[in-house]
């Protein structure tokens, strides 16, 4: 390892999340839709699901910063007082699929969902695979999921992995120009994932060499990322 390799700090990228950060293509147009509708959803319930990556805690982040929601984790729904969290009037419970499966969440999970209907609030769930593929472990809690409305996002397409990867550069405060984010898109798998990953990787390269981000560059990148895959 050289000296500029080891000078290469893994520093975490200042990420932004407000609503005007959030690029809408028809990929997650219905999404963006629905959250836009609230209050005036048909119920009290709404299930946000997509991939890895596909921006569902950018939306979570939005949507609790405009109804002074509580975002929870499954781990946190645990610690948590069920009927604290439904006096606040709306609930975000993100990565909501294993907590529905897991008998010890699933229960505070339907008493949330009872309380929060009870009362007249908002519950949030975010996802990666819609209600009806959840293995959930108590049936009325399954019920409840299965009629409340879901909306997914899809895999993007290349204009939003373009706005993605150019959002994602812009939060490590790094600049590159659309021919460098046109070339990445046709050649990374369709998915979010892996879009922060070609970032990250272009960037350490960029920085180990002391070099600018250029299609050159991005291409002996990934050259050396398919090597060694």
């Amino acid at each position: 390892m050289n000296m500029t390799d080891q000078m290469i700090l893994d520093l975490p990228a200042r990420k932004t999340q407000g609503r005007a950060d959030f690029l809408i293509t028809d990929s997650n147009a219905d999404a963006v839709a629905w959250l836009d509708r609230w209050p005036d959803w048909p119920g009290h319930a709404l299930c946000l699901y997509g991939p890895e990556g596909s921006g569902k805690s950018h939306l979570l982040h939005w949507w609790c910063a405009q109804t002074n929601a509580r975002r929870l984790t499954p781990a946190q729904l645990l610690d948590a007082d069920v009927t604290e969290l439904a006096a606040l009037g709306a609930v975000a419970l993100d990565n909501a699929g294993p907590a529905a499966g897991s008998k010890a969440a699933a229960e505070p999970l339907l008493h949330l969902y009872n309380l929060l209907r009870e009362q007249g609030g908002y519950l949030l769930l975010a996802a990666r695979q819609p209600p009806r593929q959840w293995q959930v472990s108590l049936p009325d809690l399954r019920s409840r999921l299965l009629a409340a409305p879901a909306v997914g996002i899809q895999a993007p397409d290349d204009r939003l992995l373009v706005a993605v990867m150019a959002k994602m550069f812009a939060d490590r405060q790094v600049r590159v120009g659309p021919n460098v984010l046109s070339y990445l898109a046709t050649r990374i798998e369709r998915s979010f994932a892996a879009a922060e990953t070609a970032v990250m990787k272009l960037d350490r390269t960029s920085l180990s060499g002391r070099r600018p981000i250029t299609v050159p560059l991005a291409r002996m990148a990934m050259a050396a990322e398919e090597k060694n895959d």
